[in-house]
């Protein structure tokens, strides 16, 4: 099932397999201490990726073309990207919530979709490096960079992919932090350190709501015209470490990986006290879900317990902070009673 399920981006898709185990351990593997050198702005660099595979240069990468997430990452640290290619501007000019604190107008695009990667663009800007992530299908299936593209892109620049699959937030961050000193980041600078220590404040302050709103259901899905797709917890990010932090969180079930697709006259399967509903510009908004009855029924619809999600997470300090301060702030309001 992909993330975008009614799209058919499954480039975009989060599906599990035998890889996931694979990238999962090539995360723990990969630490810092495989890329001691991998900072220095003279001399050979190198990356271990979480495929496990090495990324060499004769020297540190300067032009560095990425994923918009990915890119998002790595630029509060500094780490500036020349190419961005995956969802940037929506269709009225915006920005994509992916496309966090860069400047597109600072960047070129490659692709501005999952299915759009413009080689001719690529190579024109002549990249030393390229950074995606994995979808935990398997250890070499990558974000936008399909099994026909992949090899092509590998052939200008070599690629460096992170995992962000059944792993939980911190350990992404980590991945990107690791990266980014890699390639001339500053991980401790004033901004970035205030931005790890309002990380953890935030981090307890959701656990502490968690514990006081215990009994709190929480629903996560993401929506479109033909139904809704309920998130399972342990295969996103940031929805594992909340988890962990203790918020009560609803699994759907079935056998796909990612989500349970219902249709809206299932709407009411999981009862829920909070409805957490996915808010990038390709889902269904709240507003438009009304059209739908069986959604204006739901207990916390009619509560208006409600509150965004993106199926994608922001991957440093700087960008999740504010996205779990949100979060909290909907647990500590929200009613425990509504379903009963």
């Amino acid at each position: 099932m992909s993330v975008f399920p009614a799209a058919g981006l499954s480039r975009r898709g989060f599906l599990i397999g035998a890889g996931g185990v694979a990238a999962a351990a090539a995360l723990t593997a990969c630490g810092s201490g495989d890329n001691k050198q991998a900072g220095a702005a003279t001399g050979p660099w190198e990356f271990t990726d979480d495929r496990g595979q090495k990324a060499s240069r004769d020297r540190r990468p300067a032009r560095v073309v990425a994923y918009a997430s990915s890119a998002a990452a790595l630029w509060d640290y500094g780490v500036r990207p020349v190419g961005v290619f995956g969802p940037q501007k929506t269709a009225d000019g915006g920005k994509e919530i992916q496309a966090g604190n860069i400047d597109l107008n600072a960047v070129t695009s490659i692709g501005n979709a999952w299915d759009d990667f413009s080689m001719e663009k690529f190579a024109a800007l002549k990249p030393d490096l390229v950074v995606t992530g994995l979808t935990g299908t398997k250890p070499t299936d990558m974000w936008v960079l399909t099994d026909d593209l992949g090899p092509k892109v590998q052939q200008v620049a070599p690629i460096v992919a992170l995992s962000e699959y059944k792993v939980t937030l911190p350990k992404v961050i980590e991945r990107y932090s690791q990266l980014a000193v890699a390639l001339g980041g500053d991980a401790n600078s004033d901004t970035m350190k205030k931005a790890k220590a309002d990380f953890d404040k935030a981090s307890e302050d959701l656990r502490a709501a968690a514990k006081e709103k215990a009994g709190l259901k929480v629903l996560v899905l993401y929506g479109d015209k033909d139904g809704l797709y309920i998130a399972k917890p342990d295969y996103f990010a940031d929805l594992a470490y909340y988890r962990e932090l203790g918020l009560d969180i609803v699994s759907g079930g079935g056998t796909e990986d990612y989500w349970e697709q219902l249709s809206w006259e299932q709407a009411g399967k999981y009862p829920a006290d909070l409805i957490l509903t996915d808010s990038r510009s390709y889902a269904l908004p709240r507003a438009q879900m009304t059209q739908f009855p069986t959604w204006n029924q739901l207990p916390a619809v009619k509560a208006n317990q409600l509150g965004d999600w993106s199926a994608e997470p922001r991957f440093n300090h700087l960008l999740a902070t504010p996205v779990i301060q949100k979060l909290t702030a909907l647990v500590k309001g929200a009613r425990t009673d509504i379903t009963a």
